[in-house]
């Protein structure tokens, strides 16, 4: 046989391993796919038609956001959730394409992270997208690659990709909570009565009000939210010696927030109750004088009273708080209890 056959024989030999191996790597194909193709095409039209996304893994752990009239609220808390973040999710979702296509054999999807999200063992999060039409979208996220890639695959598919951008995968109720809770100026507190354990009530006002009590409900935020639990009735003879410590901050234009706490733990609670009251509104003290000293000769003059944006009417502050927290107790951190509840004058 001679040479320039046995290069033929080569040659064909190779291109027909070539070929083989082109065809296998195209048998479990679902459709042809490219480079930086939507992993879910359908979404990126329909994002305003969204209802409920759902996020959850193999070992039980699982939440809810669903959109409802008033916003976005966490199904497993029944509180508002997180606008930033939960609009940040479905962007991401919308805009993940494909970097490549990875492994379409079932056996290897755990080392993606990409199996089925169906006991403890597994290691992804699977999202489901429900529409107002009742369509959805399933997608198992996995493992992250690098700074912005993650492994994915849609559920009931076989092929598997590497996707940008990584996407947010907490299936922890309390990270979707919106934390705002309460935020009060500490110039609008008039008052703060303090209630303690089986002592005279006391309230402060003025020189004798300490400013981080007064401040004390300027961005509170929580850290979680649950329903309250029904306080056992008082045993007959026994004291309320024991009762949950109390403080009252009454405002100048008549707003009241009592607050109750609750040690739970490692964990501190507390409930609000939010009333409106206009024989305990009294007229805010004028410090335009004292103001007027401070100022420089040469600035700008105070605006006249005309000429200020008016506050928000307080009953309908006062509404709007019940009814966002009316049979709810919240978690708040542990140092912000400690300034209510455990402040030296209130010992």
């Amino acid at each position: 046989m001679t040479s320039s056959r046995l290069v033929l024989l080569a040659f064909a030999a190779l291109l027909a391993t070539a070929g083989a191996f082109w065809l296998s790597s195209q048998r479990h194909l679902d459709r042809a796919v490219n480079v930086s193709d939507p992993v879910l095409p359908q979404l990126r039209t329909a994002l305003n038609d969204v209802a409920e996304l759902r996020l959850s893994r193999g070992d039980g752990a699982v939440v809810t956001l669903q959109r409802g009239e008033s916003g976005w609220s966490v199904g497993e808390r029944r509180w508002p959730a997180d606008a930033g973040k939960l609009r940040k999710l479905l962007l991401d979702l919308s805009q993940l394409a494909i970097v490549e296509e990875k492994t379409h054999d079932a056996a290897r999807y755990a080392v993606l992270g990409v199996e089925d999200v169906d006991g403890p063992q597994a290691g992804g999060v699977r999202i489901d997208v429900k529409t107002s039409h009742g369509a959805i979208h399933s997608l198992i996220i996995g493992k992250t690659s690098g700074a912005r890639g993650v492994y994915v695959r849609a559920v009931g598919a076989e092929p598997s990709y590497l996707a940008s951008p990584q996407v947010t995968t907490d299936t922890a109720p309390v990270r979707w909570l919106d934390t705002t809770l309460l935020d009060v100026p500490a110039e609008d507190i008039r008052t703060v009565t303090l209630l303690p354990r089986g002592r005279p009530a006391r309230t402060l006002e003025g020189a004798q009000l300490p400013p981080d009590l007064a401040a004390a409900l300027v961005h509170l935020a929580l850290e979680d939210v649950r329903a309250a639990a029904l306080e056992p009735a008082t045993p007959p003879g026994k004291t309320t010696d024991t009762a949950v410590p109390r403080l009252r901050f009454t405002s100048w234009d008549g707003r009241i927030i009592e607050l109750e706490g609750r040690e739970d733990g490692t964990r501190r609670w507390i409930r609000i109750a939010a009333s409106f009251d206009s024989s305990a509104a009294r007229p805010r003290p004028d410090t335009s004088a004292d103001d007027a000293k401070d100022e420089d000769a040469t600035s700008p003059a105070a605006p006249t009273p005309a000429s200020i944006t008016p506050t928000a009417d307080p009953r309908e502050q006062i509404v709007t708080l019940a009814r966002r927290t009316d049979g709810r107790e919240f978690e708040i951190p542990a140092y912000r209890y400690a300034t209510l509840f455990n402040n030296p004058v209130a010992r």
